[in-house]
């Protein structure tokens, strides 16, 4: 049996047992567990490993326990069903990824903004933001040779406009990283 029929016929049956939620909210449930399946997949694929949607579903124990377990959880507040440790480890693992993404991507940025910015206080005329064709594009450059016709919009201002741009995605980048760490932790 294929995987998407495995995960077809889990989630169907896990429908089934959902009655005592009113139906928009057991679709809901369906599409949140077919996400954090599909997810534990990718993550599966991702590290390496071999996709297996049998062993994440036995994670999650008989459909009409887990159901039971689910509903119990909504609508009186009991601890949620023994399959979300599972889900639990995958929102962790694709947290870390977010968080050392962010990171990367987020300082990077910052990094390179304040090189503009520092680096048009050292050579003015090699760094710059020019209009070049007749206005039609903008070119931001480290370069010796200007390109023919073209008119530098920011002169000195991009020193400190590219550097507290550059400053402030790293604050963002900060904030954003410390939730992503209580997340993960």
């Amino acid at each position: 049996m294929s995987e998407q029929s495995l995960i077809h016929d889990f989630l169907k049956n896990l429908s089934k047992y959902l009655s005592r939620l009113d139906k928009p909210d057991a679709e809901e449930v369906i599409r949140e567990i077919e996400s954090h399946i599909l997810d534990a997949i990718e993550l599966q694929e991702q590290t390496g490993g071999i996709s297996d949607a049998k062993s994440i579903l036995d994670g999650f124990g008989e459909p009409r326990e887990f159901a039971n377990q689910y509903v119990e959880h909504l609508l009186k507040g009991t601890p949620p069903p023994k399959g979300f440790k599972a889900i639990q480890s995958v929102k962790k693992g694709a947290t870390k990824t977010l968080y050392y993404s962010m990171g990367l991507l987020g300082f990077g940025v910052a990094a390179f903004l304040i090189i503009i910015g520092v680096g048009k206080l050292i050579m003015p005329s090699a760094i710059g933001v020019w209009s070049a064709a007749q206005g039609n594009s903008v070119v931001i450059t480290f370069s010796e040779h200007v390109y023919p016709n073209s008119d530098e919009l920011l002169g000195y201002w991009l020193s400190p406009i590219a550097i507290v741009i550059g400053v402030g995605i790293a604050l963002l980048t900060r904030s954003v990283l410390r939730v992503l760490k209580a997340s993960i932790q």
